[in-house]
This record gives structure tokens, sequence and C-alpha cells, in this order.
């Protein structure tokens, strides 16, 4: 039975337990500033105790001795940190935290789990509070922490920015019910929103662009970026921008109309011409009489005829299918401004041509093999693609036409320009989206140009400018929306492993993406970088010091109650 005294003891605890007082959290640099601060003034002036410099240093005097009994806190200094790492101790305490990180990271579980997996594997759990709602509320802090960062950037970028037209690529991803609206600056992959919405009409697209784009940055949209929806081809009609077809989408209807049905059709007399070979096979190996003997050359030559007659209709199948996938590629080589084989620029009206040649390739294909009227369809669709796709290319050269006008140059630099510094300036942009096996005739090209760049006599600085102003119209040049097609990818794989994305956790995902990961190809920039022209504080850093991290793990009062009681 339950003395007095301890039951009083016990309610004691449980009401301290439930009183949450505000605590002043400090970051372990601040700490470690106020212990070098109270060392300095101790030996200063020798008179003063050590309560008079912590009300000094607006300190609790408590406070300050447990800081000065935990030296730890000292270890935030490169030197102590090196010294503790050249022990024998630190080395096995870092290769604990690596192979804990490496194999978090490989085998390990992801969120939550994940990093309570890495504290027990790194041995930290006896430092860091490892709860779920402790970690999980440090998240929120993380979350909260790199939201202003990313605000406080976007504002000093945008007011060092020049104003100026952009492209941007658009598309929707659907989860349940609701789209995720999803704009990227095309140029330098510049996440500008990602957000769910109650619909996908023109009019949301508009508000959400005016909002978060022309609303926020000194831009003007002046391309958009896209496949063939009818709601983003409406509002850049509305935004006076230029639509630009994306280039993989009308690929996909062609290969969607003829791929399966052919390979199909292909197989199928395959599986047949296997069929006669084995029968013609099994007929020969027979032995027969000598009354059945001519009923059994009468049925081996009506096999090899057989044979003969799908032999030759799985040659034409074969033949149409790789004619109808040739034609194919050669619509993906056709569309750019520049002929990539020899170099030259090619006009709107040759390209336009060159492409409804492969489309009547590929027309006449489907029609001969007797595909589906869906099929048909579906080359139809493409080919309306491909036809805006020749309107864009169009606009593009008038693009270019005033680009040089604008820049004031003489017949012979009009002339440099055009057989040297775009094609040299366009390869160079293309070369990094190109397959492995193209990637070796544009680097050919490439060298031949840069010859003929670097023989001429023209000055040296007039030679940068027309590089930058090449530079300018090759990337003005788009033909793939693949970077938001990744983004929905990623997106797509996070809302499978979490079920949901709030909005501040997408606004969160945005800034990381913006002003932390790095482009391996151009020397590590990334895309806020690249957007706004202008370097940016780290990210990282910045968390590090902002976001306060969990204290140590603490036993509960009432546990320790029981336990005393017991």
């Amino acid at each position: 039975m339950k003395t007095e005294a301890c039951q009083n003891s016990e309610q004691n605890a449980i009401v301290n337990s439930a009183i949450d007082p505000k605590k002043v959290y400090r970051r372990p640099f601040e700490i470690a500033c106020k212990i070098i601060a109270f060392q300095e003034i101790a030996k200063a002036d020798s008179t003063k105790s050590a309560r008079d410099i912590a009300k000094i240093l607006d300190v609790p005097n408590t406070s300050m001795q447990t800081w000065r009994r935990q030296g730890s806190l000292q270890d935030s200094h490169e030197d102590e940190i090196s010294a503790f790492l050249s022990t024998v101790a630190g080395q096995t305490h870092l290769a604990r935290i690596l192979n804990a990180s490496m194999y978090n990271n490989k085998v390990g579980s992801s969120g939550i789990l994940g990093v309570q997996q890495f504290l027990r594997h790194a041995q930290l759990v006896k430092w860091i509070a490892s709860s779920t709602g402790a970690l999980q509320t440090f998240w929120e802090r993380m979350e909260f922490s790199i939201i202003v960062f990313g605000d406080q950037q976007e504002k000093a970028g945008a007011e060092k920015m020049k104003k100026r037209k952009i492209c941007v690529t658009l598309d929707e991803m659907f989860r349940h019910t609701y789209p995720c609206l999803v704009a990227i600056e095309t140029i330098s992959n510049y996440i500008l929103f990602n957000k769910f919405t109650e619909n996908r009409k023109a009019e949301t697209w508009k508000n959400e662009l005016v909002k978060n784009v022309t609303g926020k940055f000194p831009v003007e949209i002046g391309q958009v970026q896209s496949d063939l929806c009818g709601t983003i081809r409406s509002v850049t009609e509305s935004l006076e921008a230029i639509h630009s077809p994306d280039t993989f989408h009308a690929m996909q209807e062609f290969s969607k109309a003829t791929s399966a049905g052919m390979a199909s059709q292909e197989k199928a007399i395959e599986t047949a011409l296997n069929k006669v070979e084995e029968a013609i096979k099994k007929q020969e190996s027979q032995p027969a009489r000598i009354n059945s003997k001519e009923k059994q050359k009468e049925k081996i030559d009506e096999l090899k005829k057989k044979k003969d007659d799908l032999t030759k209709t799985y040659g034409e199948r074969k033949k149409r299918k790789e004619e109808t996938q040739k034609a194919r590629k050669e619509l993906g080589q056709i569309f750019h401004p520049i002929n990539l084989t020899t170099g030259e620029i090619q006009s709107t009206t040759v390209v336009k041509k060159k492409i409804e040649e492969q489309i009547d390739i590929i027309k006449v294909k489907a029609e001969d093999a007797g595909l589906a009227a869906s099929s048909l369809e579906r080359i139809e669709k493409g080919k309306r693609a491909f036809l805006l796709m020749g309107e864009y290319l169009r606009n593009f050269f008038i693009f270019f036409i005033a680009l040089i006008k604008n820049a004031n140059l003489t017949l012979e630099q009009r002339k440099f320009f055009k057989e040297i510094v775009f094609p040299l300036s366009y390869f160079r942009v293309l070369l990094r989206k190109q397959p492995k096996k193209e990637k070796e005739r544009i680097r050919f090209l490439i060298s031949e140009l840069e010859k003929k760049f670097a023989a001429s006599q023209l000055p040296e600085e007039i030679k940068a400018m027309l590089l930058e102003l090449g530079r300018e119209a090759a990337i003005t040049f788009q033909r793939s929306s693949s970077c938001v097609e990744g983004w929905n990818g990623n997106l797509s794989l996070l809302l499978h492993r979490f079920h949901r994305l709030s909005e501040r956790t997408l606004r969160a995902l945005s800034i990381v993406h913006n002003f932390s990961v790095r482009r391996r190809d151009d020397g590590g920039s990334t895309a806020a970088e690249r957007f706004f022209g202008e370097p940016h504080d780290d990210l990282f850093e910045y968390l590090v010091e902002h976001v306060r991290i969990p204290g140590k793990p603490q036993v509960q009062v009432r546990k320790k109650l029981n336990e005393l009681i017991a």
C-alpha cells in the first residue's frame, strides 16, 4: 500500500511532467560563443564571480555551469574535431558513421524510420532523441527553414535579375482526384511552382502563372513547351506566347500507332513459319512404306511451298516494320534548325517537306499492314503535332532574324554567324542530349566548326560577342519537355511512398531541387544559379546554422517514479 508521502510525490511528479514551460533554445554555435565570452571575462576580471559573469551574458548561472561541464560543445571547432578524429576512438566513430550512412542509403529504410536506423547504427541515440515524435518535429522545423531560405533567396535573386523573356515547360500530374500543376523554366530547369489544385482549367493555369512567375520575377513568358494538351495551348494564346509541341509526345503517337500492331503481325508469321519447319522435319524423319512414299513426298512439297510463302510474307512484314521504324527515327532527326548531317541551317520549307515525306511513308506502311482505324487516327494526331512544330520552327527563324538585326552585324559577321557560330553553338547545346552513338558524329562536326572559328580573322571581342549571341539563339530553340517529365516521375515516387504531399512539403521539395541539386556537366551549378545568373547561399549550411536538432533523450518522470515505487 502506498504511503501518503509517496502518493503526494507521485501527484506532484505527474503535475510537473504535464507542465511545458516556455524554454529558451540556443544553437550550439551560440552556446560555444557564450562559453568563450565567459572565459575571456573571467580572465580579464578575476574579482567577478561566475554568477556575475552569467548575468552579464544574460544566461542563467545554472545553464552556464551545465554548459561548462559539457566540454563536448567545444568540439564544434575544427582543430578540436581534427584532434578527436586523429585518435583511435575518433577513427572508429567516423567509420561507424560512414558505414551507417552508406548502409542506410543503399539498403535501409527511408523517412523517419531510416533516420532512426541510422542513429542506432551510428550509436548516436545516446546524444540525439530518436523517437518518432522528436524526429517528426525536427523535420517540420527543417521544412519551415527550407521555405524561409527559399523565400529569402528568391527575393534577393529577383531584385538582381534583368527583365527578360523565358521559356516555361508546363505539365500536369494526376494523383487520385486532384491534378498537380507543374511549371519549370526550361533552360535553367528551375521549378517555378508545383501545386495541387481543384481543376486544370485554363483560368487556373493562368492565375498560377501570374501569381508564381510574372508576379514574383521580372520575366515575361515568351514561349511555352508542352504536349498537345488543349488547355495549355489555350493558356499560351492568352499569354500571347509561342507554343512549342514536345517532340517526344508527337513521336510517341506514331510509335503507339504502328509498333505493337506490326510487331504482332511479324510474330504471328514467325510462329507459323516455325511450326511449318517443324512439320517438314517430322515428315522427313518418319520412315514411310513403299506405297505411301509418294503421299509423303507430296505432303513435304506442300509444306515447303507453304514455308516459301510464309518466308516471303515474313520478309515483307519485317521490311515494312523496319522502314516504318526508320521513318520514325528520321522524323526526330529532321526537326532541328540545323541539318545534323551537314551542319548547315535548313529552312522551314525544307523541314516541312521532309516531315511530310516521312509521315506519308508511315501512313502508307500502316495502311498496307491493315492496322486498325484507331492506329490511323493516332498517325493523324502525330501529323498535326508535327505541323504545329513546323509552325514553331517558322517563329524561331523570325526570332533568329530579329536577333541578328538587333545586333547590328556587318555582312561578313552575319555570314560568319550563320555558317559557323550558330551551328557550333547549337551542336554544343545538343551534344549533352544525344545518345552515345550520335555523340561521336556530333563531336566531329564540332571540331570541324571550331577549326573554322579559330581560323577567322575577326577580332576576338567580336568572336566572343557572336558566341554569346549564338548560345542565346541555340538555347531558345526547345523541342523537349523532359525536365518536367522527370520531375513528375520523382513526385510520383514520393507520392507512392508517402501517399500524400502537403503544399508545404511540395514547396520545400521545389526549393531543395532549385538551390541544392547541382548539374555535373557544367561545373556543378544549381538551377537557381542558372535562372538568376547569380550565386546564392548554401542551403545545407543554412539549415545547420538555423535548425535546432533534437536534444539528448530523457527518461520520463513517470517511468522513474514507477521504478522508485516498485
